[in-house]
């Protein structure tokens, strides 16, 4: 039952990034039963995580339930907090997975879905399907968001507490008799924002998007431009058809009006 209005933060809104995506390999591979099982020729893992400079899920994630094909033994799959939020299994077709996500007790809110298309083949240019061969690697994913708006008091503190960056910091200096000291690893700032540029092996990228590029401002922008310049291209081609297309009417009505003065 949502929590009662008086309980929440009005006026607010906080937004949480994370990517859905899979990894998938040719069998046989580590970490997968050798020999696969019969006519299983994929290796894959379908998941849910957050940047790799962002804040912990399982600040807002409760659980996570990924239903796969029917074909599957046990089909739906829930994975608790805190987690990680995955299922590895070997197949040799793709198909949609649907995900339901849960979240933590104190949101109030109702359960979300999502889908992902589980990939198997490389993709992409013929020099990026090369790579993905040679690495024996496909990896498929793409950026999600949710908005909690209005949160509840008791989640809007979980939500902006410095706790959900523990899982970034890693222990430093520690000496017989001293406590230990937990800094933050990489050389980018933990935000639960999009990084302004993208993030490859924990730093900010030199000349290009780098592996982790699609989660960045930077590239967010770069999308956004191909989108205003494709739709300026279909604009025109529009037009053009409708040009076209006039022009053609025009025609069949003089064809039409010969055919009529000559019938009489």
């Amino acid at each position: 039952m949502p929590a009662a209005t008086s309980k929440r933060v009005r006026g607010t809104q906080v937004t949480r990034h994370f990517i859905i995506g899979n990894t998938a390999c040719d069998l046989p591979a580590p970490g997968y039963p050798n020999p696969p099982p019969e006519n299983h020729s994929k290796g894959w893992t379908v998941y849910i995580k957050p940047l790799p400079n962002g804040p912990d899920m399982c600040t807002w994630l409760k659980k996570v339930q990924f239903k796969l094909h029917h074909t599957y033994n046990d089909a739906s799959r829930t994975i608790e907090a805190p987690g990680p939020f995955e299922v590895k299994e070997t197949g040799y077709g793709e198909f949609g997975i649907e995900i339901r996500l849960y979240f933590a007790q104190e949101a109030g809110e109702k359960a979300v879905y999502r889908e992902h298309y589980l990939v198997l083949a490389p993709y992409g240019s013929e020099e990026q399907q090369a790579k993905q061969k040679s690495q024996n690697l496909v990896v498929a994913e793409r950026l999600e968001t949710i908005e909690f708006n209005e949160p509840t008091i008791d989640f809007y503190k979980a939500l902006t507490n410095e706790d959900q960056f523990n899982w970034l910091k890693v222990k430093q200096g520690q000496g017989k008799g001293k406590k230990p000291t937990y800094v933050f690893k990489g050389n980018a700032d933990p935000t639960a924002q999009l990084p302004e540029k993208a993030l490859e092996n924990g730093k900010p990228a030199e000349g290009g998007l780098g592996a982790g590029g699609a989660w960045s401002s930077q590239f967010e922008r770069q999308v956004l431009a191909q989108l205003q310049q494709s739709t300026a291209v279909l604009d025109q081609m529009l037009d053009e058809e409708k040009a076209m297309a006039e022009e053609r009417r025009k025609k069949l009505a003089a064809v039409g009006a010969t055919v009529g003065a000559a019938a009489k």
